[in-house]
């Protein structure tokens, strides 16, 4: 992976979460795919990083990488990330997905919420016009312990759909 790309990353992360990645938890790896994700479905270019689903929704090998190479080399990529400012042409798109991210409810966990964002998005890219309720009767079906947040898929299907 190269710095470039690891600043990218971590100053996009930055952005929208008021954080770095981290890799120090499950919940934090993650969080970073679901971030990953959503900026690339933004149209936001931070490498050649495909997706395929997994057991936690939008999944990439190739972020995964991305992530430990920057925790493995953290004091200079932070270091860095201080020289750099994200692009403005960048920030309408980011404020799509920051908007998202914000638009989270009370009651329901940020990774849940991440999970449920990415995951719909990701499922009616997959299934193509198959309207808002199937996907989220496809999300539930492969999520069947997202059900308690049935009312919060809602809100994010509002969203993102």
């Amino acid at each position: 992976m190269s710095d470039l790309q690891s600043i990218a990353y971590s100053k996009i992360h930055e952005y929208l979460l008021d954080r770095h990645p981290s890799v120090d938890s499950y919940n934090d790896r993650i969080i970073a795919q679901k971030i990953g994700y959503l900026i690339q479905s933004a149209g936001i270019y931070i490498g050649d990083i495909k997706f395929f689903w997994h057991k936690r929704g939008p999944y990439s090998r190739v972020l995964t990488s991305l992530i430990f190479s920057i925790d493995n080399n953290k004091e200079s990529i932070l270091e860095q990330c201080e020289s750099f400012t994200l692009k403005e042409e960048l920030k309408p798109r980011l404020n799509v997905v920051k908007k998202i991210i914000d638009s989270r409810p009370k009651n329901c966990p940020e990774i849940f919420w991440l999970e449920i964002c990415a995951s719909l998005k990701f499922i009616n890219e997959e299934h193509a016009d198959i309207g808002r309720e199937n996907v989220k009767d496809i999300l539930l079906k492969r999520k069947p312990f997202l059900s308690t947040y049935s009312k919060d898929i809602d809100q994010a299907s509002l969203l993102i759909l």
